[in-house]
């Protein structure tokens, strides 16, 4: 980078001197692309260590913006980072850290309709998730595309961690099938110790850099079972299921969308999706809403401003995080009153 003196050698020399990864190693790392699904307490981890690494493109994808109660485990972030979208920031750190390498931010939801676009053509996808629902979605695609997932999980002081290949291995859905969230603890309920998400985020980078470099070893037919608090750790051996749905049959069964709305953790924020895709004047509708209501953040991609007594997060997409509301049905009626003021030439329902 110019005016910095920017020596890559130097900046790569003490892992390009491990014998397991050596310089043509490096090269490898250099031109591979990976995908981070979710950049918080896991996925920022993982993406810190993949960029200092030297994984040459990263595609970071968030759907949420940063929050006073992310700080003490998400590590890409700092108070003067809140409102903004957590894949914006994360982006334009990591290029800081590392600027031999390229991040890219997709600050949007996975879903059904848009995750092959997101993840093709990258060499690896990670998992920086926290619910099994869009898991399912980025498994399935990945299976249908045939990119190794590395699959990541953290709550309090545990963690699980694999590397799922189909056909070579089982997918998610052979050794977790039909989990449903609701039956799950959350972080909001359970709790997270914010090492135990860089633990997780740690191993998960390993496995990638082992995958992306050639180097053998992975978690690929295992399931690393990590308990923290004992710090004991256990590999268990799992196998592919003829029967599954998603990898034992020559098609690949597309998921239900998970449609225009979706509570994010704690179900304090609800993501509301434009009902079809939309190209917005996002410039325009900045000023008309700073003259309108008293804006917190803005971003090139986010405006932040308080409506009706909630917070809304109108993205240049037409997305919005409405926080603060209770039901569906009010998100819905926020969304339809604001899409009205700032595309009052279109209908939407």
């Amino acid at each position: 980078m110019p005016g910095i003196g920017f020596d890559s050698v130097e900046y790569y020399s003490r892992q390009i001197v491990l014998k397991e990864l050596g310089k043509e190693g490096q090269r490898r790392l250099k031109g591979t692309k990976a995908a981070v699904i979710g950049v918080g307490g896991i996925g920022s981890v993982s993406a810190l260590y993949l960029a200092l690494a030297g994984v040459g493109r990263l595609v970071l994808v968030d759907q949420d913006t940063v929050e006073l109660h992310n700080l003490h485990r998400q590590i890409l972030f700092t108070v003067q980072d809140l409102r903004l979208p957590k894949a914006e920031v994360a982006a334009k750190r990591l290029m800081e850290v590392n600027p031999d390498i390229e991040a890219l931010s997709v600050p949007d939801n996975i879903r059904e309709e848009n995750v092959e676009q997101i993840i093709k053509n990258t060499d690896v996808v990670v998992d920086g998730l926290d619910n099994m629902r869009t898991r399912y979605i980025v498994n399935s695609a990945c299976s249908r595309l045939r990119i190794p997932y590395v699959f990541g999980g953290a709550i309090a002081m545990e963690g699980n961690v694999s590397v799922f290949n189909p056909p070579e291995t089982p997918c998610l859905e052979c050794v977790l099938p039909a989990i449903d969230d609701r039956n799950l603890p959350g972080c909001d309920t359970r709790g997270v110790l914010g090492a135990t998400a860089g633990m997780v985020g740690s191993i998960q980078a390993v496995e990638t850099i082992k995958l992306l470099a050639g180097i053998e070893g992975t978690l690929k037919g295992k399931l690393l079972v990590c308990d923290f608090r004992r710090m004991e750790f256990e590999k268990i051996e799992i196998f592919r299921r003829e029967d599954c749905s998603i990898c034992g049959k020559k098609t690949h069964p597309r998921l239900r969308s998970n449609g225009r709305l979706a509570w994010l953790c704690g179900r304090e924020t609800i993501n509301v999706n434009p009902s079809e895709p939309i190209d917005i004047d996002f410039e325009k509708v900045t000023q008309k809403m700073q003259r309108r209501f008293d804006v917190l953040a803005r971003s090139a991609v986010v405006i932040v401003f308080r409506y009706d007594g909630v917070e809304v997060s109108l993205f240049k997409n037409g997305r919005m995080l409405i926080k603060g509301v209770e039901k569906e049905e009010e998100a819905l009626r926020t969304y339809r009153e604001l899409f009205g003021l700032f595309m009052s030439d279109r209908k939407i329902v």
